[in-house]
């Protein structure tokens, strides 16, 4: 019982942090008076997205495997 919530934690955790990450990048044209291009920019919005993705998909299976975990513990008891 307890992979599931590590998972959600860690998944949760790095969502978070690529989130913000993404949110800087894409204010740092703003931020910096037009000293940053925005396509210069894209070259941390990218990864961090893809960071962000791939951390959501986690935090989905982590639900399901919680889930699954929980029924399966429910069914074993009388």
């Amino acid at each position: 019982m307890k992979g599931p919530l590590i998972l959600l934690i860690v998944s949760g955790a790095f969502v978070l942090l690529s989130a913000i990450v993404m949110a800087i990048f894409l204010l740092l044209p703003a931020m910096t008076d037009g000293r940053a291009s925005g396509e210069e920019a894209l070259w941390g919005v990218i990864p961090s997205a893809s960071c962000c993705s791939l951390s959501f998909l986690g935090v989905i299976g982590g639900v399901i495997w919680l889930v699954v975990a929980m029924s399966k513990k429910n069914k074993n008891q009388p």
